[in-house]
């Protein structure tokens, strides 16, 4: 079912395990933290947060993947150099995940990002979120100057917007870009807007497996945030399940990683996911093989 003719590489950033042949390792969720609006913000100009709530969520976080066995790393989001600076040192000082470095297109933020972890010690830890067309020369620079190696590409411009196929050109692009800069760590998200190009990213994602074998994955969750009509013609009611299933799409198309939105959802998601990892893991025992420990087969039933 998952045949690809590339050798599946598996990665190994701040511990967690990622890629590989489909169904053997877990997939690894990524939440989104300190995102615009979210509440655990205080002042998002400073970095400023609300301790004790970060606590709980965190922990909250921690207890899914245990319980779930899945793979977890947290996308942290920032809109100031300060704040992403703060962001990191509570963060790298209260849980043991591997942190991207979000800072949107800003490369004042990013830089601020990837020297804080350098200074820190830290930067076998941190991903840098993301890599795109767009990405002017300095930040590659950074990049090969702080020996950071872990990068997300994200293979998606105006260009490919509608097109598989133009999505693997921009990959080509930017997988040599990456490893002249150092990169040696490679993830790719495909790249989703809304719900038609959850389709195209979720085949491009099995077409860069078959000719690459990186770990590949994307934003499913932006196909429910610009769905406009779906609460207009459904109801609030329906917004949780629309938002589950598609993160559910892209593992059930073989993704090895979910930037899943907000982590407050994470409880919706974690189980859903765990769930058709299970069932994806019966396509190894046909064969003979079983999925690796820690694994959700061991661990929901």
């Amino acid at each position: 079912m998952f045949d690809y003719t590339a050798e599946q590489k598996t990665l190994e950033i701040g511990g967690v395990r990622i890629g590989g042949p489909s169904g053997r390792i877990p997939t690894v969720l990524i939440p989104s933290i300190f995102y615009t609006k979210d509440r655990l913000v205080k002042n998002a100009d400073l970095g400023e947060i609300n301790k004790p709530a970060t606590e709980n969520l965190l922990n909250m976080l921690a207890d899914l993947t245990e319980k779930t066995g899945l793979g977890t790393m947290l996308d942290v989001v920032a809109t100031t150099s300060e704040a992403m600076e703060n962001y990191l040192q509570y963060l790298i000082d209260n849980t043991d995940f591997p942190l991207l470095i979000d800072g949107s297109d800003s490369l004042e933020v990013n830089t601020a990002g990837i020297r804080t972890a350098k200074e820190g010690g830290f930067l076998d830890r941190v991903i840098i979120n993301s890599l795109t067309p767009d990405t002017n020369d300095e930040l590659y620079n950074v990049v090969k100057d702080t020996g950071l190696t872990n990068a997300i590409l994200l293979t998606f411009n105006s260009a490919s917007l509608a097109s598989s196929s133009k999505r693997v050109e921009v990959a080509d692009i930017l997988i040599q870009r990456a490893q002249a800069a150092g990169i040696s760590s490679i993830m790719i998200d495909t790249g989703v807007m809304d719900l038609p190009t959850l389709g195209i990213a979720c085949k491009t994602q099995h077409l860069l497996k078959g000719k690459y074998g990186y770990p590949v994955g994307n934003g499913a969750h932006n196909a429910i945030s610009t769905w406009v009509g779906l609460v207009p013609k459904f109801g609030k009611d329906a917004k949780k399940p629309a938002m589950v299933g598609s993160s559910l799409m892209p593992v059930s198309l073989g993704a090895d990683f979910v930037l899943m939105g907000p982590a407050k959802d994470a409880p919706l998601v974690y189980p859903s996911v765990a769930m058709i990892d299970v069932a994806l893991s019966g396509i190894l025992i046909e064969d003979r093989i079983r999925p690796d420990k820690p694994h959700p087969r061991y661990l929901i039933s």
